[in-house]
């Protein structure tokens, strides 16, 4: 993004920008649209659907499911993509990415793979009480399966995170830190670097919804 003509000296020119992205072209009620709903689905950028058309165009088959000049286009077109995310990521391996159709898909993923696998009866998942649904349910479901307990991180009355007493629920016990990178309810920011480095420092992985 820092190559972008819109950004300069970290500034963003906020014209520039809605001129990539086709509907924010729309005039809704006699003004320009205003859209705010990305977390739900983000509107698309040229580059994005430029590239899409293309792939619909002349890359269009099923991945690692044939050998056929299409097969083969779509493959490494995928894979490309795949590399250029553990880039973008600084991820170890390109094996390390994982598409999934959305969030709420990921996030059921990870309950169901890592939770699976690693949380047993006794074990404490951390969530904080701003979670979205989606990072509610599934592992309500691993703590239905597997007898583990969910404990919640809080918020103060103002709606912010109080990192001190997330701190304070880290035990032993505990497996997986689960928590949103913002509140969609309350725009709280979670400061999630801070969270990483307390969980990390004791072993504990975490999982980002961001």
């Amino acid at each position: 993004m820092s190559d972008h003509p819109a950004v300069i000296n970290g500034s963003y020119d906020v014209a520039l920008i809605r001129e990539d992205f086709p509907a924010l072209a729309m005039q809704i009620y006699g003004k320009p649209l205003v859209y705010l709903d990305n977390a739900a689905s983000a509107q698309k950028p040229n580059a994005v659907l430029d590239r899409m058309t293309e792939a619909y165009k002349s890359e269009y088959a099923n991945v690692h499911r044939g050998l056929h000049y299409l097969a083969n286009a779509a493959t490494d077109a995928y894979e490309g993509a795949r590399t250029k995310v553990q880039h973008f990521l600084n991820a170890k391996r390109p094996e390390e990415i994982i598409f999934t159709r959305n969030a709420t898909d990921a996030l059921n993923t990870v309950a169901a793979s890592f939770g699976g696998e690693n949380i047993k009866e006794g074990d404490e998942i951390v969530l904080s009480i701003m979670e979205h649904h989606s990072n509610i349910v599934p592992w309500h479901f691993l703590r239905e399966r597997q007898g583990a307990v969910i404990k919640w991180a809080p918020v103060d009355d103002e709606g912010n995170f109080l990192i001190d007493e997330f701190e304070k629920l880290l035990t032993d016990r505990t497996k997986i830190v689960a928590i949103t990178q913002m509140s969609n309810a309350l725009g709280t920011l979670v400061p999630v670097k801070e969270v990483t480095a307390i969980a990390h420092a004791r072993g504990i992985p975490v999982l980002v919804d961001g």
